[in-house]
């Protein structure tokens, strides 16, 4: 679903980057948050996901989960290690990662930002 809604606000955006790529960073994000994100007492609400266009044209995927840490980011962020938003970094479809936990750190957001221009996936 966050495929179809992705291409769906891509195009109402009218973003000229990666469509294919923007898609499986939208969809690694949101699968993550689903395997890591999710909080028992937190499991009947909903995940949230925005996609936005900054200025200078970078598209900025922010997705929310309910867990305020995220364990492996520093390697995560350099592309060490395995699994799909490590390669997404690496291949640099993502030119930059962060994320931060919400004010009372009972989740946080993961953005993504993304440079329009080729991508080798």
């Amino acid at each position: 679903m966050a495929r179809v809604k992705g291409r769906v606000g891509l195009t109402m955006l009218n973003w000229h980057g990666n469509v294919p790529a923007a898609l499986q960073v939208l969809s690694v994000l949101v699968d993550n948050a689903l395997r890591h994100g999710r909080a028992a007492a937190n499991t009947e609400a909903a995940l949230q996901a925005c996609l936005s266009i900054t200025v200078e044209q970078q598209l900025l995927v922010d997705v929310q989960d309910f867990s305020p840490r995220f364990t492996n980011f520093r390697e995560v962020r350099s592309g060490t290690g395995e699994g799909l938003l490590i390669e997404l970094v690496r291949r640099r479809a993502i030119t930059d990662l962060t994320w931060f936990a919400d004010p009372k750190m009972q989740g946080k957001t993961v953005r993504a930002v993304l440079t329009a221009g080729a991508v080798d996936l």
